[in-house]
């Protein structure tokens, strides 16, 4: 159900949830959001609280697998992780430039995201190590590996170097198709928070979208990672995901 209100109050509403998520954060021990049962229950919560105050609906085709698992998605939207989130919260793992949105970054960390400096050799080592120990200790991992957000309309390449946690924590790798479709099944015109936006021009477009739309999350068979390298098993779930990418909006897999 959409949220009740105009641009300006569902404004206020998702100021005021951000708030409670400040409050909560500020007052739990201290890694307790992703590392306990309960705390996991709290950021999935929020997240979906987010998606009701922006009349977004969540769909989810098919499951998440139980921890640990690197979930690996195509991006479209700062709005995937809500939908991730709201379905199966881990360590996310995202571009460093958003650890310096106002509120959100922070809150992001304390939830356990892994901010990652892009071209940094060095950095993806480091997040490559925190992703495995995440992984042994039983948690789930979601990635971006295209690393960066599109129209919607393709999938582009997958960086291949954070799925080498995968291997060394021998778990599998789960794609996962996101999309937003309008009534023609293209993509929602709102949705996809790309080129030189910013994030409160993209908000605020999101407040002002006329009518509920939805994000379908599909959870698609994993990938195991036994005997793999790096780069095939990306490819493998790069591959999968434009399979399917292309069956939900009708577009040949080779014009992507």
């Amino acid at each position: 159900m959409k949220f009740p209100g105009g641009a300006p109050v569902r404004l206020l509403a998702l100021i005021g949830h951000a708030l409670w998520g400040v409050a909560v954060t500020a007052i739990a021990p201290s890694g307790a959001l992703s590392n306990s049962a309960s705390g996991r229950r709290v950021v999935r919560f929020w997240h979906r609280g987010v998606l009701a105050i922006l009349g977004i609906r969540l769909k989810a085709m098919g499951k998440p697998l139980e921890a640990p698992v690197l979930i690996v998605a195509n991006h479209i939207s700062w709005v995937d992780i809500a939908a991730l989130g709201a379905l199966c919260p881990g360590h996310f793992v995202a571009k460093s430039e958003i650890e310096a949105w106002p509120m959100i970054g922070w809150l992001a960390a304390q939830a356990g995201t892994y901010y990652i400096q892009r071209g940094d050799r060095t950095a993806s080592a480091g997040v490559a190590q925190r992703m495995t120990e995440a992984l042994l200790r039983h948690q789930s991992v979601l990635l971006f590996p295209e690393g960066t957000s599109t129209d919607g309309r393709e999938v582009r390449p997958f960086h291949a170097r954070l799925f080498s946690a995968a291997i060394d924590a021998n778990c599998p790798v789960q794609p996962v198709v996101l999309s937003y479709p309008d009534t023609q099944g293209g993509i929602h015109p709102a949705a996809p928070f790309i080129g030189e936006d910013t994030l409160v021009h993209h908000l605020w477009g999101l407040l002002r979208a006329r009518g509920e739309f939805t994000v379908e999350v599909r959870f698609l068979a994993p990938e195991l990672p036994t005997g793999l390298s790096a780069r095939t098993l990306a490819n493998r779930a790069h591959d999968v995901i434009v399979a399917h990418h292309s069956d939900m909006h009708g577009v040949p897999a080779d014009g992507l």
